[in-house]
């Protein structure tokens, strides 16, 4: 018994990890919707740090869950792509306007992916609700697609698309999170096992 509280608590101790990059995606989706005027230079920019952020903390959370994590792997590779992308944007502001939409599609359609196998992994690890995680992740598959099958559909529609997208990620990202500090904190309430 005492080894599987120990693997849990592994697994759940970086918890809080996902909840930064909820945050991060959630206040860039606000953003997005709060300055819609800005223009596809400024887009780049900020989708950058975004992602170049988010990077960040998904390859620490793969990192510090690797033993214990099935799909840290992906997640990994996640984040450092997430890195790639992030600094080939920040990079290169002047980045064109025909070409901008097609990195977003891509970038959405492949959060899409990440989120649905990190839900694959909520559901090894039993925790309630990863359908949901998995439901946030084919969103983001959708709106990736939308992205990608109508580039022309000017800015608007990019920024609106990408403002869903972000929320959805920080919403979905924060949900697993705060999932699993509520797996953690019950693992400090089974008794005759000490922590």
């Amino acid at each position: 018994m005492t080894n599987i509280i120990s693997t849990l608590e592994r697994e759940t101790k970086n918890w809080w990890l996902l909840l930064i990059t909820g945050i991060i995606f959630i206040l860039s989706g606000i953003i997005t919707f709060v300055y819609p005027v800005a223009s596809y230079l400024a887009l780049a920019y900020f989708f950058g740090v975004a992602i170049l952020l988010g990077g960040i903390f998904k390859a620490a959370f793969a990192i510090s869950n690797r033993s214990s994590l099935h799909g840290w792997g992906w997640t990994l590779v996640s984040g450092i792509l997430d890195l790639i992308v992030g600094g080939i944007l920040l990079s290169n502001p002047a980045i064109s306007l025909v070409v901008l939409p097609f990195v977003v599609g891509f970038y959405v359609l492949y959060a899409g992916g990440v989120l649905i196998s990190l839900g694959m992994d909520g559901r090894h690890l039993h925790i309630t609700g990863a359908g949901w995680v998995v439901f946030g992740g084919i969103i983001s598959l959708l709106l990736g697609l939308g992205i990608l099958f109508v580039p022309a559909a000017g800015a608007v529609v990019l920024i609106t698309v990408t403002g869903l997208s972000f929320i959805a990620q920080g919403i979905t990202y924060s949900y697993v999170a705060l999932k699993l500090e509520q797996a953690r904190q019950r693992l400090h309430h089974v008794p005759g096992i000490s922590h």
